[in-house]
């Protein structure tokens, strides 16, 4: 038996290379800027397939589209094209409901869904959560009737109420106006 430690390891130094072969092409990135991407300068060439997020609030058309850097059916050039408008799906709004003379509020249906981005959609594609602010704390029953309809030259989501306010002893009809809170989803 000995007191003598032996002690085993690895080299002293590790060389790992990494810097051989060809240089590869780098993957794709996503840039955003203000204004379309064919029209604002983003640093540097891009490759294809990256992508590209527009910002510019002012954009009304093109505010958060989404584009690919790629070949256009029979391009033989990259160039960037559309792929998708980065859009929520719900709309959150005020409506003042002047009962009892006019139980119904209209949304035109772009301000809810961008329509080249939905195809054709019906009364069924929204689901409408509507809440109406009550005066006095007194309890409100309601219900609402959705619809599309045509308000001369653009289409409108149509929401009916139909409410019952409680006085303190019986349910009677609203006679004043209230405030609709509304959360409207597409589905």
């Amino acid at each position: 038996m000995s007191d003598d430690v032996l002690v085993l390891g690895g080299p002293d130094t590790v060389k790992v290379e990494v810097d051989f072969g060809d240089k590869g092409d780098r993957g794709s990135l996503i840039f955003v800027g203000n204004g379309r991407p064919d029209v604002t300068d983003i640093g540097q060439d891009p490759n294809v397939f990256d992508l590209y997020i527009n910002l510019q609030k002012s954009d009304t058309e093109e505010y958060l589209m989404l584009y690919q850097y790629t070949y256009g059916l029979g391009s033989s050039t990259p160039q960037w094209e559309p792929l998708n408008k980065l859009i929520p799906n719900t709309y959150d709004t005020l409506k003042e409901i002047s009962f009892p003379t006019q139980n119904y509020c209209t949304i035109p249906i772009s301000f809810i869904k961008d329509p080249s981005y939905v195809g054709n959609v019906g009364v069924d594609n929204f689901s409408v959560q509507a809440t109406l602010a009550t005066s006095a704390g007194r309890p409100i029953a309601n219900s609402i009737k959705t619809e599309i309809i045509n308000d001369g030259s653009v289409d409108v989501l149509k929401i009916t109420f139909y409410a019952k306010e409680f006085d303190g002893s019986s349910w009677v009809d609203i006679s004043e106006s209230r405030t609709a809170h509304l959360h409207i989803s597409v589905v």
